[in-house]
This record gives structure tokens, sequence and C-alpha cells, in this order.
């Protein structure tokens, strides 16, 4: 199984970066590390997240992680990362209304 990371949830990455950069650049770079080294996981694990209140597809599941939920798809042969989104956002707060069927 493989992992791959939708362009829209990349994008969500480089907020967050600038946003935590903001106040400390170290610890920007610091967060992200342990970010994507958690979400590796899911490849050995695909269904160790939680389905997705908003979806309710049982292919699109979430992490948390610290204030951080990483909403992915489990495919037959990848995990696809779609969103990763920060505090107590949800997927309609989003302008991509239907970010989980992003191929």
């Amino acid at each position: 199984m493989s992992l791959a990371w939708a362009e829209p949830a990349l994008t969500d990455l480089e907020a967050i970066q600038e946003v935590l950069g903001r106040d400390s650049e170290p610890f920007a770079s610091r967060v992200l590390d342990r970010l994507i080294d958690g979400v590796e996981r899911v490849v050995t694990v695909p269904r160790i997240g939680r389905i997705v209140a908003e979806i309710s597809d049982e292919r699109v599941r979430e992490l948390i992680f610290h204030s951080f939920r990483i909403i992915y798809r489990v495919e037959p042969s990848r995990i696809v990362i779609l969103a990763v989104l920060q505090g107590g956002r949800t997927l309609a707060d989003r302008r991509e209304p239907r970010r989980w069927e992003v191929v």
C-alpha cells in the first residue's frame, strides 16, 4: 500500500506552516514533521482512523493529531491524504465542498 497527498492537502500543510511559522519557524517545522510522520502509520493500518462524520463513507477516515484533523481515503492500493484541518473546522468550512472525491 502506498501513500499519496492530494494537492488540497499539500496546500493545507503550506497554510499551517505559514501560520505557525509567524511565531516560530523551527516550531512550525517540528509540528509538520511530526504530523507527516504520524500520517505514515495509516499505510500499515489503513482503517486506524475513525469514519468522518460529515461524510459517512467507510473509505473516508480521519486521524486526530494534536489539534489537527487528517482526512484520508482508503483505496485498494493506496491511501490518499485529502485534507489537514486545524482545530474544530469541518469539511463544510472548506471552499471545495466535496474534497473527499479528489482523485
